[in-house]
C-alpha cells in the first residue's frame, strides 16, 4: 500500500515581481506525494498539513489575513540540512488557470493517470505540484490580505475607467516560473528529471525550462505555445470585461465571474464533443428524455454554461481570475523578463529534452503551436518529439482523454535525458538510479508513439 499524498505549505522569499510590485509574506502551498522515505524530508524542509483539514478545505479559497501569513513565514528557517533522497527521481506538475495543487489523489485534476502502477508512480518517483502564485488555494493571491495592487505596478495606467487599487497587481508567467523555483530551492530540489502540465501550465513550465536550463532533464507542454496569440488574448479580454463591468465589482462581481467561465468554457471546448454531450435533442441531466420544443426552456449547451459558470464562482475568487487570465496574456518566451540579464531569450535557453503534445481540435491553441515548438527545439539541436492527443472535446482533452495520455507521459518519462551539466547522480555501486527508474517507461512510449504522433 502506496503512503497517502500529502499538502504543505512553504513560506518563501519576498518575491520582486516583473511589473514593479512586490510579493511580500510570500507562500507557497504545494503537493507530494511519493516514496515513504520522503517523509522526513518533506517534514523537515515544510509545514505539513493534517490529512482532515485538506479534505475539508479541498477547492475552497484561501484568504489569509495578515496576521496568518506572518505567523507562517516567521518559520521560514526550517531544518536545510535534510536534503531530498537522489535516487528518487522528482517530476514537476504545473496545474492550469482554475487548478490546484492536488494533481493526484482523490478528486485530482489528473487522478486517472497518478497513482501506483500508472504513469506518474508515487512509489517510484517524488510527485510535486504547486498551486500557481496568483491563484486562491494556498499560494499568495489576490485573495490574501496585503496582496500588491496594480497602483504597484512601475508606471501603472488605468484599466477601462476602474481604479487601480482595485485590481491585482500585474503577474506574468515569468513571475509564476520563479515562484515554483523558489519552492523547489526551499525544498532543497536541485534536478527536475520531467517538468509537464497543460495550457497556463505549460507555458509556466516553458518558462521554468528557459529560467533553469540546468535543472530540467525533461518537458512536457501540452496544449500550450510559446507566446500568447492574438486569438488568446482576445477571448481573455472579453471574458476580464465581463468581471470588470459587473456592478457588484471589485466586491463581489458574482454574474461576472459566471459569465466570464461561460466563455472560456466554450473555448476549452470543441463543437464535436459538445454535440455528444450537450446537444439540441439531447435530455437534460436528471431527465430520461429530451422535452418538445418550447420558447422558454434552455437548450442543453446553456443549462451548461449556467453550472459551469455557477461552480466556478462557487469555489474561486474573481480578483485571482483577473491575475491569471493577465498572466496568461503577458506569456511570451522570446522576451527578456525583468530582473534579468539580456541577450538571446527564448527557445533557445531550453536544454531539457522535449515531448510537445498538440490537441487535434483545440479551439484555444491550436496543435501548430507544438508542432513548431518542436521543430525549434530540433533545429538548435535539442532531442525534441511532438506527439498529437486526438479528441472531439478540444482544449481540455488532456483532462479528459486519459488512456492517451497515460501513454503520452510514460512517453515522456523516457526522453533522454538533458538539461546541461549533470548533477551527481551515481549510487554506490556506480549505478544510475534515475535511469534504471524511468527505462522501463521507454517500451510502453514506444508502442505510444506509433498511435499518437503524427
Amino acid at each position: 500500500m502506496s503512503t497517502p499524498s500529502r499538502v504543505f505549505d512553504l513560506p518563501l522569499p519576498d518575491l520582486p515581481l516583473e511589473a514593479g510590485a512586490r510579493v511580500t509574506s510570500h507562500i507557497a502551498r504545494g503537493w507530494w506525494w511519493g516514496p515513504e522515505q520522503d517523509l522526513p524530508w518533506l517534514r523537515a524542509r515544510a509545514h505539513v498539513l493534517p490529512e482532515q483539514t485538506v479534505r475539508e478545505n479541498a477547492l475552497r479559497v484561501v484568504r489569509r489575513t495578515k496576521e496568518e501569513q506572518g505567523q507562517l513565514t516567521a518559520a521560514r528557517h526550517r531544518n536545510e540540512s535534510r536534503r531530498p533522497d537522489s535516487t528518487v527521481p522528482t517530476v514537476l506538475l504545473v496545474h492550469a488557470l482554475t487548478g490546484d495543487m492536488r494533481a493526484g489523489d482523490e478528486g485530482g485534476w489528473w487522478e486517472p493517470v497518478i497513482g501506483p502502477g500508472r504513469a506518474l508512480d508515487p512509489e517510484r518517483v517524488r510527485l510535486l505540484c504547486f498551486n500557481n502564485l496568483g491563484s486562491c488555494y494556498g499560494s499568495s493571491g489576490p485573495a490574501d490580505e496585503g496582496f500588491p495592487s496594480r497602483a504597484e505596478d512601475r508606471g501603472a495606467e488605468g484599466d477601462e475607467g476602474t481604479h487601480e487599487c482595485h485590481l491585482p497587481a500585474t503577474l506574468t508567467p515569468w513571475d509564476q516560473a520563479r515562484a515554483i523555483l523558489q519552492a523547489l530551492d526551499a525544498l532543497g530540489i536541485e534536478r527536475v528529471s520531467l517538468a509537464t502540465g497543460g495550457s497556463l501550465g505549460g507555458m509556466i513550465l516553458l518558462c521554468l525550462a528557459a529560467l533553469a536550463p540546468e535543472r530540467f532533464e525533461r518537458i512536457c507542454p501540452i496544449a500550450a505555445a510559446e507566446v500568447a496569440s492574438t486569438w488568446v488574448v482576445g477571448w481573455n479580454h472579453v471574458a476580464r470585461q465581463a468581471l470588470l463591468l459587473d456592478p457588484g465589482f471589485p466586491e463581489a462581481p458574482v454574474r461576472g465571474l459566471e459569465v466570464a467561465r461561460q466563455l472560456a468554457m466554450l473555448t476549452y471546448r470543441a463543437e464535436p464533443g459538445l454535440e455528444s454531450r450537450q446537444g439540441r435533442h439531447l435530455p437534460r441531466p436528471g431527465e430520461t428524455k429530451a422535452r418538445g420544443w418550447s420558447p422558454r426552456a434552455l437548450y442543453p449547451i446553456q443549462s451548461y454554461l449556467e453550472h459551469q459558470g455557477e461552480k466556478l464562482r462557487e469555489r474561486f475568487d474573481a480578483k485571482s481570475y483577473l491575475a491569471l487570465l493577465g498572466a496568461m496574456d503577458h506569456h511570451d518566451l522570446s522576451r527578456t523578463p525583468r530582473g534579468d540579464a539580456g541577450g538571446t531569450w527564448g527557445v533557445s535557453r531550453i536544454r531539457a529534452s522535449a515531448l510537445c503534445v498538440g490537441i487535434d481540435r483545440d479551439q484555444l491553441f491550436y496543435p501548430e503551436h507544438m508542432e513548431k515548438l518542436t521543430e525549434r527545439l530540433r533545429a538548435l539541436g535539442r532531442h525534441a518529439e511532438y506527439a498529437e492527443l486526438s479528441s472531439p472535446h478540444g482544449h481540455d482533452g488532456f483532462l479528459i482523454e486519459w488512456e492517451p495520455l497515460e501513454e503520452l507521459l510514460r512517453r515522456a518519462l523516457a526522453l533522454p535525458p538533458a538539461g546541461g551539466d549533470p548533477l551527481p547522480r551515481r549510487g554506490a555501486g556506480g549505478e544510475e538510479p534515475v535511469a534504471g527508474v524511468l527505462a522501463e517507461a521507454l517500451d510502453v512510449a514506444r508502442g505510444a508513439q506509433a498511435r499518437v504522433t503524427r
